[in-house]
């Protein structure tokens, strides 16, 4: 037995021998994602009259060569929809798509893309899933799960989209912002990216152990985001399957293990319990804000005079002894409207001994009532989330790093200084060997995944599918480039023709023909490809959990096209918030134009997100997340049509229609009403269901608001309203 156990240890050791000598012939060899990208010439075409730019000569040779033909363009309302839905996540209202079916030209077409990539909601679409990279969430996590003020970093996102930053300067500040010189105060938020990730607090949490986890996870982000790269893979031993060693990975943390703590165990205190400590930025208040506080900080010290006053007209009306008891207990009970700043407090002493029950105990309780609520609007959110961020900051003294054997903080073994992989491009002679400095390197032309990674993402938004559809994984274990040469082209032309512009890599994609043909496609074509993995077809893909939402807040009517500011808080199902601990699990819902805010200012807590968003698929952000997986389930249907959130919304389309149409017929209603819902007017097959449902709900005994109900149920039930 034992000299089984020794050839099985030595297989083993010539296996993994082995193993490493593949990897290091492979890295020697070259991975394709490791290789500078260079700008391939489009490749002929048959058809050349159907590509409208170089993006279509690289789709088509592939359909060609399949032996397909592209689809033909989209219908225009469908057209039009997708781009709406694409570009800034809402639905083009009827008189804008009425004025583009009237002239669905290409020139028509542009000025659209132009006036909607200068769109204000362009940035609160696309931001979504910047912050699902950023693990952007408004609580801490774990169990406790306490509230933290991040939204600052969420509003510097969605103007960095709107002002079509260039993505280096966009990644240099999330990455940096902090050690640029004199920061400005947007720099200072824009590193909000990198406190992302969990945070704990719960008792007898060993704080380094803590903080450790958070720098590896920011190191394993930064990899996954901007090199589609599993670094993380590297944190215990070398990479199986690409060029990084565990040396490699202990140098990137040392870029990220000068940060400081964020937690610590309460001074003095007996129970583990845990303080935040970590880097804050303190805001200023926006006026409108500072005046709603002072409005309730002059309320609630007039209700506390109230309060006062009434518990010294309760006094007076004491027998004589009581009172001189009172008195003997609470000096403060003869002199009480003193006026002294200590009146109200003395006052609540003197309630809890003199008045505990009966009719002046309700009397009090109520003023006492109106006092807190006052007090709650004068220093801001039920959740203490106020005007502050938090940023990353410097020590003044670096840390040592040394490389965790088998990712164990507790064993340190070889000390290492902060380098970036050999494997990829080298580091700038002339940058520091900080944050800065690897900012730096991801966004250096030689840098072979940056751009590549980029683009990818920008084509996926809006196709549904990146070219490398292992967005997260560029390495060895990824998939291959379908369209190597696009890709290739679209991230030289997205570094460098373009200077990093977002908005112009977006535009050319959706001017190209690829983009704009027909989603349908005949049963045998869709048999040969699937995936639509040759863009054979126009995208077609549900919208992400948010844009469920703000799509049919925008055809109900409702949306309110408020922007910024701290998160809100939509109707939701009762007791969805059902944390253990200290934090408060009183949903409070937001008042006024609040209730109907876009998905993207929803507040975002990660033991129970908005459930609305959770059953079609949102994160929970709790770490970094590249592709929201789609499913189709009895939830989403019973959302749709129950969720108190979705009920408003259908009553409101239905008063709209109502309204909107009130000099047409029922049928002229029903296609006002398929127009706002689907862009389209409806085939005579729809039409027909349509009047079919409404007739019937009026002949069972409703009434005419209970027909349009039942039909704006339906239409935002249908499956084409929460697809683009």
């Amino acid at each position: 037995m034992a000299s089984r156990a020794v050839i099985s240890i030595t297989a083993s050791i010539h296996i993994s021998a082995l193993a490493l000598a593949l990897t290091a012939a492979l890295a020697e060899e070259g991975h394709w994602s490791y290789l500078a990208p260079v700008k391939p010439a489009p490749p002929e075409v048959s058809d050349a009259g159907w590509p409208e730019n170089a993006i279509d000569r690289f789709t088509l040779a592939k359909i060609e060569a399949a032996g397909l033909a592209p689809e033909p363009r989209a219908e225009p309302a469908r057209l039009l929809r997708r781009l709406y839905l694409d570009l800034i996540g809402l639905p083009p209202p009827v008189p804008e798509a009425e004025a583009f079916l009237a002239d669905p030209s290409d020139a028509r077409y542009a000025a659209t893309v132009d006036r909607l990539l200068a769109s204000g909601h362009f940035g609160e679409k696309w931001a979504i899933g910047w912050l699902d990279l950023a693990r952007h969430a408004d609580s801490d996590g774990y169990q406790r799960d306490g509230f933290r003020n991040v939204w600052p970093y969420r509003d510097w996102v969605i103007r960095a989209f709107n002002a079509d930053m260039p993505f280096d300067q966009f990644t240099v500040e999330q990455l940096a912002g902090d050690l640029l010189p004199d920061p400005t105060r947007e720099q200072l938020i824009a590193t909000g990216f990198h406190r992302g990730p969990i945070l704990n607090l719960e008792a007898g949490t060993d704080p380094e152990e803590d903080r450790v986890k958070q720098v590896a996870d920011r190191v394993n982000t930064t990899g996954t985001v901007w090199l589609g790269t599993s670094l993380e893979c590297a944190q215990c031993h070398d990479h199986k399957y690409d060029p990084f060693s565990i040396e490699d990975y202990y140098a990137l943390f040392a870029f990220f293990n000068n940060t400081p703590i964020e937690g610590r165990r309460v001074p003095g205190g007996n129970d583990a319990r845990m303080d935040y400590i970590g880097a804050d930025l303190e805001l200023p208040l926006p006026p409108e804000e500072e005046r709603r506080r002072a409005e309730a900080r002059r309320a609630m010290a007039a209700a506390q005079g109230e309060f006062v006053a009434k518990v010294e007209e309760l006094c007076g009306q004491l027998p004589a002894g009581e009172l001189a008891a009172l008195e003997k207990k609470h000096p403060a009970a003869a002199e009480l409207i003193g006026k002294d700043k200590r009146a109200y407090e003395d006052a609540m002493a003197i309630k809890k001994v003199a008045f505990k029950g009966g009719e002046a105990a309700k009397v009090l309780g109520a003023l006492e009532r109106r006092v807190d609520a006052h007090r709650k609007r004068a220093v801001g959110d039920r959740f203490q989330i106020g005007y502050a961020a938090r940023i990353m900051r410097e020590m003044p003294v670096p840390r040592e790093t040394f490389v965790m054997q088998r990712g164990d903080f507790l064993t340190p073994g070889r000390k290492v200084a902060a380098a970036t992989p050999a494997a990829l491009n080298p580091f700038p002679e002339d940058a520091p060997r900080d944050r800065l400095g690897l900012a730096r390197w991801i966004v250096a032309p030689e840098n072979p995944l940056t751009a590549r990674v980029a683009a990818n993402r920008i084509w996926a938004e809006l196709f549904g599918r990146g070219l490398v559809t292992t967005m997260e994984d560029f390495g060895r274990q990824g998939a291959r480039p379908t369209h190597p040469g696009l890709l290739d082209w679209l991230a030289v032309s997205f570094r460098d023709d373009d200077a990093w512009s977002v908005k112009a890599a977006v535009r050319r994609i959706v001017l190209s023909a690829t983009y704009r043909q027909g989603a349908a496609a005949a049963a045998a074509k869709r048999a040969i490809d699937p995936d639509n993995a040759l863009y054979a077809r126009g995208p077609r893909a549900r919208l992400a959990a948010e844009l469920v939402r703000d799509n049919a807040l925008a055809i109900s009517g409702l949306l309110s096209r408020k922007s910024f500011g701290p998160p809100v808080r939509p109707v939701q199902p009762p007791k969805i918030w059902r944390v253990t601990g200290e934090v408060d699990n009183t949903y409070y819902a937001s008042e006024g134009e609040d209730l109907h805010r876009r998905g993207v200012y929803t507040i975002w807590r990660r033991s129970a997100h908005y459930p609305s968003f959770a059953n079609f698929d949102a994160p929970n952000r709790g770490a970094c997340t590249v592709r929201r997986e789609s499913s189709n389930t009895p939830l989403q249907a019973l959302t749709l049509m129950n969720d108190p959130a979705y009920v408003e919304m259908a009553v409101a389309f239905a008063e709209r229609i109502r309204r909107e149409a009130a000099e047409a017929d029922a049928v002229g209603k029903l296609e006002h009403a398929f127009r706002l819902a689907l862009t389209r007017g409806p085939t005579a097959g729809e039409l027909g269901a349509l009047q079919k449902i409404y007739f019937t709900s009026l002949d069972t005994g409703g009434s005419e608001r209970d027909a349009w109900f039942d039909v704006a149920t339906v239409l935002l039930n249908l499956h084409e309203t929460i697809t683009k």
